[in-house]
């Protein structure tokens, strides 16, 4: 695996000149900005041969290290048992604000507004029109990245087989789309919160955990049954998502059948009851 940070702040063109002579590569329009002191980014590796002198610069320049991920070999995606799942987010939920969708999408009886933990769904979701899938075929929503949408054919073809479910999805006017339909994942599983950063909701005062994004996905107290699962814990700043995890038969089912728009972080197998 690597861990790659993205980094972005205004410089001088002075800092500018010392950050490309250490191999740093801006991100594209960085070049069409004349003022004074542009604004830049760019993603660099900790590995990255000047990686340490970078550090220091930062430090001298009063820069933070900004936000890291994770990249991981196809060994080491093709060699996890499980996977969580994360897709292309294609346009927003209808109507496109946050009280809007939910009010017409989940029963929040039980719901914290704050952080959604108790919102549940029972109404389809509404999306503007047909998805435009551009050769991918599996999606998630903007706001709504614990929820996967996918063609007919797809479901039929790869997940059905999985005994994964399906439910219709509709337009603005409540009317059936043909082209796109949701997963329905009913299991919950428990990951392990130890060493995970917890986030006290302060209206329910319930726990959300920031996201993991250096290293796996934190390991499970229980192996899922079914082939997809989500896990109980809510993740994220706001409102918390739940993390979609699906089994490595699952995911070579995907890439079997063509299915673009997928991506996966391995979860973490350190218990002994997750070992092969």
């Amino acid at each position: 695996m690597k861990f790659i940070h993205r980094i972005a702040f205004h410089v001088t063109r002075a800092q500018m000149q010392e950050l490309g002579s250490l191999g740093i590569k801006f991100l594209p329009g960085v070049e069409k900005h004349d003022e004074p002191e542009p604004f830049v980014g760019f993603d660099i590796a900790e590995d990255h041969p000047n990686w340490l002198l970078l550090c220091s610069l930062l430090q001298q320049w009063g820069k933070k290290l900004g936000y890291v991920r994770t990249e991981f070999t196809q060994h080491e995606i093709d060699s996890a048992r499980w996977l969580q799942l994360a897709a292309w987010g294609n346009g927003y939920p209808q109507p496109q604000d946050l009280e809007g969708y939910t009010n017409v999408t989940y029963d929040l009886t039980h719901a914290c507004m704050k952080c959604m933990h108790g919102a549940v769904q029972n109404a389809p979701f509404r999306i503007k029109g047909e998805p435009k899938w551009n050769r991918r075929g599996i999606m998630t929503l903007i706001w709504v990245f614990e929820e996967f949408f996918v063609p007919p054919a797809v479901w039929e073809t790869v997940f059905k087989p999985f005994g994964i479910g399906c439910r219709s999805v509709t337009n603005r006017k409540g009317i059936e789309l043909k082209t796109v339909v949701q997963l329905v994942v009913d299991e919950e599983v428990d990951v392990v919160t130890d060493g995970l950063t917890p986030i006290s909701c302060d209206a329910c005062g319930r726990d959300k955990y920031q996201w993991v994004t250096r290293g796996m996905f934190p390991p499970l107290v229980k192996e899922p049954v079914a082939a997809m699962a989500k896990t109980r814990q809510l993740f994220g700043d706001g409102w918390g998502v739940r993390g979609v995890l699906i089994s490595q038969e699952l995911a070579r089912a995907l890439t079997a059948h063509n299915v673009r728009g997928a991506e996966f972080t391995p979860v973490d197998a350190a218990l002994p009851a997750l070992v092969a």
